[in-house]
């Protein structure tokens, strides 16, 4: 073997161990190279928003009153809290969730205001990108790692999300919740999948995903799931029973405020026949009625069509894309949940057309939606009159995924790979 030849083999040898390690370690590998990135948008983020009167400070507060002897739940220290800290925005006069999310919210309570924000856009952002970056493993392709890569610089560019980070909401949380849910169904742990979907209920309006998700789980007679959820909810009914015996009466009357407040505004099926009933919420309401109904008979009908060969993917795709759209309010950067059928669509789209073309139009499209919506969002200030309003424009990127998500579950080829073939429990 001469020289040359052996410094060949080397090489190949070489490069054989990088693309094993790779392989092995390239989700850690793209996390440690985008946080930087993330890092930068959140100081970015924190220089030019006012975070001390928008959603953070509400979950900030929540978490942080507790360390300092107050209760998310006292008016008193709701008000004197914003007082202390400079917040001249106090749309609620307590904690408008479920008081077990400030239990989860109580670390970023620890530490200063500016220095949680930063903290919580950057977990944000590696939070969805690591849902994503999972996601983005249940797909054989050879090149699934590079296109997971441009998967997460569509959503760095998606307006919904840069909202949800800008806003400082918990968003990403949920989606969190829902992937969990996929993964313990996945892999065979039926009750934890319904543990982690039952936490979808300190944002009550996700509950809209979590019920059809349920319908889909009774078709399978999956009773454990449904046990799961049932026993999620009841632990998170008892955590905040321990906090304060009388928070779910508390809440009711804060969460009918808030109601009052957004109805009509937000990116939803109310909002639109609201608009087109002229305010009249007796027709608006009948009207909202029939076509959730019709939504869900065809979604009922989908997934009872698909039963034999729908996979937890494409079920909770189908469902996440029209629960989005179901509640009576839900603002446009929840739509971070609607990435687990975004990257259905995306990455199942690669395996049918054996091309990335499709794909990337469709993300494309997303984002160029997304972001004409959150420009909207910015241009048109919070408005009494009867119109479309400031976040009502985003509703757009729901139909569209919600579109291609049951044309892709209907469309869909009746074979499935062997992993996920059959999840009951």
């Amino acid at each position: 073997m001469t020289l040359h030849q052996n410094r060949l083999g080397q090489i190949k040898a070489a490069m054989k161990k990088f693309k094993s390690f790779f392989e092995r370690w390239w989700f850690v590998l793209v996390l440690l190279a985008l946080l930087p990135l993330y890092v930068l948008i959140a100081i970015n983020n924190e220089r030019i928003v006012d975070y001390v009167n928008n959603g953070f400070f509400t979950f900030w507060l929540a978490g942080h009153l507790p360390w300092i002897g107050g209760h998310p739940y006292s008016p008193i220290d709701w008000v004197n809290g914003h007082q202390v800290n400079g917040a001249t925005w106090i749309p609620n006069k307590i904690f408008p969730y479920p008081l077990p999310l400030a239990l989860i919210t109580a670390p970023l309570g620890l530490l200063p205001l500016n220095q949680a924000y930063i903290a919580w856009d950057v977990l944000a952002q590696v939070l969805i990108a690591v849902c994503i970056l999972w996601l983005a493993t249940r797909w054989d392709d050879a090149n699934r790692q590079l296109y997971a890569i441009f998967v997460l610089a569509a959503t760095i560019l998606n307006g919904n999300i840069y909202l949800g980070l800008m806003t400082g909401t918990i968003s990403a949380l949920f989606l969190v919740f829902l992937t969990l849910g996929l993964y313990f169904i996945e892999k065979r742990h039926p009750i934890l999948a319904g543990v982690a979907l039952a936490g979808l209920a300190l944002k009550p309006p996700l509950l809209t995903v979590v019920a059809l998700i349920g319908l889909w789980l009774l078709l399978r007679h999956n009773w454990k799931t449904l046990g799961g959820i049932l026993i999620g909810g009841l632990g998170l009914l008892a955590i905040g029973l321990i906090q304060d015996v009388h928070w779910v009466e508390k809440f009711r009357g804060a969460s009918e405020n808030l109601l009052n407040m957004r109805l009509g505004n937000q990116p939803t099926i109310i909002s639109y026949t609201r608009l087109a009933c002229a305010g009249n919420l007796s027709c608006a309401f009948t009207w909202y009625g029939l076509i959730a109904l019709a939504l869900i008979a065809i979604f009922t009908w989908l997934i009872w069509k698909r039963q034999e060969t729908l996979s937890p993917m494409m079920a909770f795709s189908a469902a996440i894309s029209l629960g989005v759209l179901l509640p009576p309010y839900l603002w446009s950067y929840d739509y971070v949940v609607l990435v687990i059928p975004i990257c259905y669509i995306s990455f199942d789209l690669i395996r049918r057309r054996k091309t990335y073309l499709y794909s990337t139009i469709f993300l494309l499209i997303l984002d160029v939606l997304s972001i004409i919506g959150l420009a909207l969002f910015w241009m048109n200030p919070d408005s009494e009159a009867l119109t479309i309003q400031r976040d009502m424009w985003s509703i757009w990127v729901g139909l569209l995924v919600l579109a291609t998500t049951w044309w892709m579950v209907f469309q869909a080829p009746d074979t499935r790979p062997a992993h996920i073939e059959s999840t009951e429990g």
